[in-house]
């Protein structure tokens, strides 16, 4: 009985400290795809999309969009978000929650066991970006020409989207992200530290 309750502690305490709940707690109910127009053509708009699967219904919690070691959103099973970028790069990156929590303070070390995938975007001016994410099914069409992405996280054309796109449900409210200044990553500059750390008591 003792085991049991601890269990159900432990597996609220999870849960509690997560940040979006995955589709095993309830299918996306937002509104269903539509366009969305440029405010500004000095940006780019980004689409990020995740078709519907068995597998990804299960998850109990979705993976997380980071942007510049920042978490920006969620991504469950059948949903999509909608980005407007200035323009500049960035460095995208998807992460699965792991006891509640992205563990970005570990990433690009030795124990980043949350990263799915990373990879530079270069948002240019008055372009339109479809990403698209999914673990297990690979694009409807083949796009030999389109290698932008990393694993499950893929560049794909509009004619793609469009085939998969407009069944998701808006996971977000649209969001502008503003580019940021040439700053070091949180990470490495913590892994750093560790190895001077080590260094100095002759580790």
């Amino acid at each position: 009985m003792r085991a049991l309750t601890l269990c159900l502690v432990l597996t609220t305490l999870l849960l509690g400290g997560c940040s979006t709940p995955g589709a095993f707690f309830g299918a996306t109910n937002g509104e269903t795809f539509r366009p969305h127009e440029l405010s500004d053509e000095a940006h780019a708009l980004v689409y990020l999309y995740r078709p519907r699967s068995d597998w990804a219904d299960q998850e109990l919690e979705a993976p997380g969009l980071f942007l510049n070691n920042a978490l920006i959103g969620s991504l469950p099973s059948n949903a999509y978000l909608v980005l407007e970028f200035e323009r500049a790069s960035y460095q995208l990156e998807m992460r699965r929650p792991l006891f509640g929590t992205h563990w970005t303070l570990l990433a690009d070390g030795p124990m980043d066991f949350t990263r799915i995938a990373s990879f530079a975007l270069d948002a240019e001016a008055g372009g339109v970006f479809y990403l698209r994410y999914d673990e297990l099914n690979p694009p409807p069409v083949s796009e030999p020409k389109l290698t932008q992405g990393d694993g499950p996280l893929q560049l794909v054309s509009e004619h793609v989207a469009q085939l998969e796109i407009g069944h998701t449900r808006q996971v977000q409210p649209f969001e502008r992200i503003a580019a940021s200044g040439e700053t070091e990553r949180m990470q490495r500059s913590f892994w750093r530290s560790v190895g001077k750390a080590l260094g100095l008591i002759g580790i």
